[in-house]
């Protein structure tokens, strides 16, 4: 059986049989990805984004869209953030403190805008 990931985390459950003599490098990858999930508070520098930004979860990478805390900073104008991909369900508290108005959107629903200064907490629902 191959390898597969993890729907919301893009964790990867290593297939029966696979990876022979190396799986800790995946499962030691696996742990860096669960702490993001549940306590990670990572920057997201919008300085170079042209008012843009993806927030993407990667499969089996530690991406940005993994940090449970989100700290806006830099922005040149106001933003628009997307969360890719558009089907996980995700839980983030977002701090915007780029010095512009940023909104968040997972594609279909609401859009969620956050002026700069202050916090939200945004559920993703896939």
């Amino acid at each position: 059986m191959a390898s597969t990931y993890t729907s919301n985390g893009g964790i990867e459950k290593i297939g029966i049989g696979d990876q022979a003599n190396s799986w800790g490098t995946t499962t030691n990858l696996n742990f860096d990805i669960i702490d993001r999930l549940i306590n990670g508070v990572g920057t997201i520098d919008l300085s170079s984004s042209a008012a843009a930004h993806t927030l993407s979860t990667t499969d089996g990478t530690l991406s940005d869209g993994m940090y449970k805390v989100l700290v806006l900073d830099g922005a040149t104008e106001d933003c628009s953030i997307t969360i890719s991909p558009n089907n996980a369900q995700k839980v983030y508290f977002v701090v915007n403190s780029s010095g512009f108005d940023c909104t968040i959107s997972q594609g279909t629903g609401a859009n969620v805008s956050i002026p700069n200064g202050e916090k939200k907490i945004i559920y993703a629902d896939g």
